[in-house]
């Protein structure tokens, strides 16, 4: 019980942190794809917090890649956001391979990490830019 709220705590902490940062920025283009993306961070990691104790009790060991591999996965959408490098790419792999891994361990566990999943699913077509036509591509 207190891991879930410890869980729920951090998520909420760290998503408005992250609006917060972005309160002035509306205007900017992205900027909802990258609230998203700190969102579904935010989520991922209190659910990783929250069932830390079940997965270790249960699993021992196991937890490391019960729990990590949501936890890389992120991990991988932060290191783009905060690069800005292939951010598009990055979140619309990671978005299904979150999913993935939330419906292998759809029975246990994982299937939390669906709802982080879905959040990186909206951020995606937020978070791919348009481009710009060309001078010379009439």
């Amino acid at each position: 019980m207190i891991a879930t709220i410890a869980g729920a705590c951090l998520a909420l902490f760290l998503t408005a942190a992250a609006l917060v940062r972005l309160r002035g920025r509306w205007a900017v283009p992205g900027t909802t794809g990258r609230a998203l993306r700190w969102v579904a961070v935010a989520v991922a990691l209190g659910i990783a917090v929250a069932l830390f104790p079940v997965v270790w009790s249960d699993g021992g060991s196991a937890t490391a890649y019960v729990l990590g591999v949501p936890l890389v996965v992120v991990a991988a959408v932060v290191v783009a956001d905060l690069t800005g490098r292939a951010v598009g790419v990055v979140t619309a792999v990671a978005a299904p391979a979150l999913l993935a891994w939330a419906l292998v361990l759809g029975l246990g566990p994982g299937v939390y990490f669906a709802l982080p999943a879905l959040i990186l699913g909206l951020a995606v077509p937020a978070s791919v830019r348009p481009r710009h036509p060309t001078a010379s591509g009439a």
